[in-house]
């Protein structure tokens, strides 16, 4: 697992594959390329290996049999370099022995990153509101004992946007301190419907305090 920093919140994403520079992780939702961002892998020794890395490339999700993500490349100090390099290291020598470190059927990312935003929705005539959206679902705030599995059509609303008709599917129940509610996935999805909800997240995901670095900068190492 490896925490990135984005929007001033944690983001948890998968590596793909670890480097003693750097590594690649997997998300939909990909920085721009040159992009400096700051890192972190908690180690299976416990030490917690942070830096900040420059996106050193980029693939977009639906690049044919490709794993969407970034490769990134340490820039500047590594806290607990020893750590990372020692793992590095031991995994180099698992494969020179043959013994796989991780299946291709792994979980490659969460279907999506989800962006914290406040709409209002009404799902089957009773009228809630959203904790986070995402591409290809959301969580909305509720009482409701909907059961998982469950179909339902919903409306969404926002400000300055035409209402968006789509119809989703219960995936989990979610019973958090501060969050009770259901996590529901898109279906059916036309392409006109996602485009409509693109726009919503378009401003949200925007990188506006985004950090660039020359991919020549002395602190990439």
């Amino acid at each position: 697992m490896a925490r990135v920093v984005r929007r001033g919140a944690n983001v948890e994403l998968m590596t793909n594959d670890v480097s003693f520079r750097g590594a690649f992780l997997r998300t939909d939702a990909p920085p721009a390329l040159r992009q400096l961002v700051k890192v972190a892998f908690l180690m299976p020794g416990g030490e917690l290996v942070s830096a900040h890395a420059m996106v050193v490339h980029v693939v977009p999700p639906g690049t044919g049999q490709a794993v969407p993500g970034i490769g990134v490349q340490f820039w500047g100090p590594v806290q607990e370099s020893k750590a990372w390099e020692k793992y590095v290291y031991e995994l180099k020598v698992r494969e020179r022995a043959g013994i796989a470190s991780s299946r291709a059927t792994d979980k490659v990312r969460r279907s999506s990153e989800r962006f914290k935003l406040a709409l209002e929705v009404i799902v089957d005539g009773r009228r809630l509101s959203t904790r986070d959206v995402s591409e290809t679902g959301m969580a909305i705030r509720s009482e409701s004992a909907m059961p998982v599995g469950t179909r339902a059509h919903m409306q969404v609303h926002a400000n300055g946007h035409p209402s968006i008709a789509l119809d989703v599917i219960v995936r989990r129940r979610i019973e958090e301190p501060d969050f009770k509610g259901l996590g529901v996935e898109f279906v059916d999805l036309k392409p006109e419907t996602h485009a409509s909800l693109m726009a919503l997240l378009k401003p949200i995901a925007a990188e506006a305090d985004a950090i660039f670095i020359d991919s020549d900068d002395p602190g990439l190492h």
